[in-house]
């Protein structure tokens, strides 16, 4: 590979696709980051358009800037097929179900171009062992927690995954009280939790405004997060048990108020296992990516 080479590294949420420039091994070059909308429910087209400008426009800047692209390196839910790059979702991105991300391209990219994908839970732990070597000891496991629940873990630095390249073990769908562990901690769970305990929401406000609630003082708001806390340590502690780990990281836009359910969580889980937040989320999944 030349010195002169770059990756694009994307990130592939629902609403948006995060694209920037890269360096293999490395992560994300500070200061190439672009937004570019996309509906996940979309037609063909218009998805198929939205990555198309995505990496496109990062094609553009490489040249530019005198590089060549070597690969495209994409954090991207699933289901998905990590190995021949082909959507496999049904709830989301339904409309190129079956396509392949070389095929959506098309002619954006040359075909020598390299293409690379990673679920975006293993993206994030992948991450965090490049940025910090001292993970990569022992059992160590990160776990997102937004608008749904994920996890991920490695073992002396190799991140565990299944035979389609997913996270080898989930704790969204693990059978817990009435349902799954996911209905008690996520968003929707939240949300839940806040309108039982007497809470209103205006047009538009979402967990992010029950947190600041919480830190200004409303009970009710500050009992949401705790139960959410309670749950997960509940749903979690056997299979975090299990699985030998370490060291936990939480991460996701509701992992950023983890300090309104720190306290349950640490409690129910056991003072012996470690515990961080990673606040950097997307830095921390595109490195993820680079190093594909």
């Amino acid at each position: 590979m030349r010195s002169s080479s770059r990756i694009i590294l994307l990130d592939v949420g629902g609403t948006f696709v995060k694209a920037s420039l890269g360096i293999h091994g490395k992560g994300a070059v500070e200061g190439t980051f672009t937004y570019t909308p996309i509906s996940s429910d979309g037609t063909a087209e218009e998805i198929e358009e939205a990555f198309r400008i995505a990496v496109g426009d990062r094609m553009n800047a490489a040249a530019d800037e005198g590089h060549e692209v070597s690969a495209v390196c994409v954090a991207i839910p699933g289901p998905f097929n990590y190995r021949e790059g082909i959507f496999m979702m049904k709830h989301k991105f339904m409309s190129v179900y079956g396509k392949s991300f070389r095929e959506i391209l098309g002619d954006v990219i040359a075909p020598e171009v390299r293409l690379a994908f990673v679920h975006d839970v293993n993206g994030v732990l992948l991450g965090a062992l490049a940025s910090d070597p001292s993970l990569k000891d022992g059992n160590v496991a990160v776990s997102t927690f937004g608008t749904g629940l994920g996890f991920a873990y490695a073992v002396d630095g190799k991140v565990q995954e299944s035979e389609a390249g997913s996270p080898a073990k989930n704790l969204w769908n693990l059978p817990y009280m009435d349902g799954i562990l996911e209905d008690y901690v996520s968003r929707r769970a939240i949300l839940r939790f806040y309108a039982e305990l007497g809470g209103r929401l205006a047009e538009g406000e979402d967990v992010k405004d029950i947190s600041i609630r919480a830190r200004e003082g409303e009970a009710c708001a500050l009992e949401a997060f705790r139960k959410a806390g309670r749950h997960y340590a509940a749903g979690a502690k056997e299979l975090i048990g299990f699985l030998g780990i370490r060291h936990l990281m939480f991460a996701g836009q509701i992992a950023k108020s983890f300090d309104l359910m720190e306290n349950e969580i640490r409690a129910g889980l056991g003072e012996s296992l470690s515990i961080s937040v990673l606040d950097d989320i997307r830095g921390t999944v595109l490195t993820g990516a680079a190093s594909l």
